[in-house]
Formats: C-alpha cells, sequence, structure tokens
C-alpha cells in the first residue's frame, strides 16, 4: 500500500515519545482513583490497546510585538507568541518559542483545519492581544504588531484503550508525553470559534 506523504511544519525538533515510553505516559495521564485499582498497570493498558497511532494536529503560532508607551522613557517593546488551535479556535498565550521542523508525514494522518484563511487567523490574534494581554495594562493600553503568523502542526499519540476505566481516546503531546485532554475536549463545541 503506497501511502502519500504531506511536508508539513511539526512542533517540536526531537524524536517523538516512542512506543517504549507511551504507556507510562498513558498511565500517568489517566485519573489517580483509575490507578488505585489494582488491575491497572502499564501492562493492562498495553494489553487492551485497541489501536493507536500519530496524528498531526493543525494550529496557528503568532509572533506579535507589543509597544507600551512609558513617556518621558521610550515605548518598551516585548515580543509575545499565542497560539491558535485551528479545529476549535482555542487559543491563548506561550510561555516560550516554540521549536519548528520540516517533515514528511503520511497525508492521511494530518488533520484538516477549520481556520484557513489570514483574515480568519488575524481576528483571533486579535482577541488574544485585547483580552490577554491588554488585562496587564492597567493604564494605557498598549500598541500591538503582528510579526508574523503560520499553520504548524502539533504531534499527537492518540490511543484508544478497550476499558470503561479509562475515558477515549487518549490524546498525548508527542514531544513531551503530556495529556492534551483539554485540547482535545474543544474540539467538538463551537464556543471558541465566536470572536466578538
Amino acid at each position: 500500500m503506497n501511502l502519500s506523504k504531506k511536508e508539513i511544519h511539526v512542533i517540536g525538533d526531537n524524536e517523538f515519545i516512542d512506543n517504549k515510553q507511551l504507556y507510562s505516559y498513558i498511565y500517568k495521564s489517566i485519573h489517580v482513583a483509575t490507578k488505585l485499582k489494582k488491575d491497572v498497570t502499564i501492562a493492562f493498558l498495553q494489553a487492551n490497546t485497541n489501536n493507536k497511532g500519530l496524528i498531526f494536529h493543525p494550529m496557528w503560532l503568532a509572533k506579535m510585538l507589543v509597544i507600551a508607551d512609558r513617556k518621558p522613557f521610550p515605548p518598551k517593546q516585548s515580543s509575545v507568541n499565542c497560539f491558535i488551535d485551528a479545529v476549535s479556535g482555542y487559543r491563548g498565550l506561550l510561555t516560550s518559542d516554540m521549536c519548528i521542523s520540516r517533515r514528511f508525514v503520511d497525508e492521511s494522518k494530518v488533520i484538516s483545519p477549520k481556520i484557513k484563511a489570514a483574515y480568519e487567523v488575524e481576528k483571533y490574534i486579535k482577541d488574544v492581544q485585547r483580552t490577554q494581554i491588554n488585562r496587564s495594562y492597567i493604564l494605557k493600553k498598549p500598541k500591538h504588531k503582528i510579526i508574523h503568523y503560520s499553520l504548524v502542526y502539533l504531534p499527537l499519540w492518540k490511543i484508544d484503550i478497550d476499558s470503561d476505566c479509562v475515558s477515549n481516546p487518549l490524546f498525548l503531546n508527542a514531544n513531551t508525553g503530556e495529556s492534551e485532554k483539554y485540547l482535545s475536549s474543544q474540539w467538538e463545541t463551537n464556543r471558541w470559534l465566536k470572536v466578538k
């Protein structure tokens, strides 16, 4: 079977969490009450896995400049990064720059974005500027400048486990092993797609 490949920009520059490490992260991500059950172990999770695979979830990353007046001093400029989930519109600020690498991946593993057009992305970036950045400026609000933004993909392990003890499917960040439960819970809502 010949799978078509697609070149995409992926968040992260290291190797993804491999199969050996994956189950320890799955175990870590499940609810504490579930872990207290004697039969729920890493071996149990491995034995009851129905399906697992890497998917690549679309996100917009934006770099912005925040310019705050401080008269009589020169304006203070600071660089800020934000993300917008290209499926749900969920958005927020990032604490650091993201490493991005180019990879060829199976096209069937790449999730299509709902937020595609440049004008759509800009309204979400402006919403982050207004509702999240401006909150930390009490008196005069700063000026904003969008430096650039681009569509990238977050690598996620998607795992289905045949057990009532574990909610399915599980989504884990393939770079860090952290659960992406909140992010994935937003994909079926329209709550974040609306911008005032």
